[in-house]
């Protein structure tokens, strides 16, 4: 499958809370970076932790695609994430309320699965939106 088809694949599976969906599309040494956290996330079991515990705060979570762009080997998206939070996150009670934060990933293909995301997106509104912050 090419870059583009993975990407939309992905996305799917986490349009449907399934972790191990979105895992089948990564290796099991890939390198997930999201920009808000200290430290890449290595390793699959790292990075199906993190899905688990953000379906769990945010379990309507959906990506709304605005572009895709790249090559084979690079391939980025552009999107926006929103989600109702329901459920703890990272020691905070569910809020009950909604957050929309425009987001981008930027995915490493090996022509099989993805080696690496960097995942970039603006937290601190989304914690802001949550009434968290």
């Amino acid at each position: 499958m090419d870059s583009k088809q993975a990407v939309t694949l992905e996305i799917e599976a986490l349009n449907r809370q399934d972790v191990d969906g979105v895992m089948a599309f990564y290796r099991d040494d890939v390198v997930f970076d999201d920009v808000s956290l200290p430290e890449p996330l290595r390793g699959a079991a790292a990075m199906r932790e993190y899905m688990a515990q953000f379906f769990t705060a945010i379990p309507d979570l959906h990506i709304e695609v605005h572009s895709l762009f790249g090559d084979e080997r690079v391939l980025a998206a552009e999107y926006d994430l929103f989600g109702t939070h329901l459920g703890d996150l990272d020691g905070h009670p569910p809020s009950g309320n909604t957050f929309r934060v425009r987001a981008l990933s930027v995915y490493e293909y090996d022509g099989e699965r993805f080696g690496r995301e960097t995942f970039y997106w603006d937290s601190a509104t989304m914690l802001r939106q949550l009434g968290l912050s």
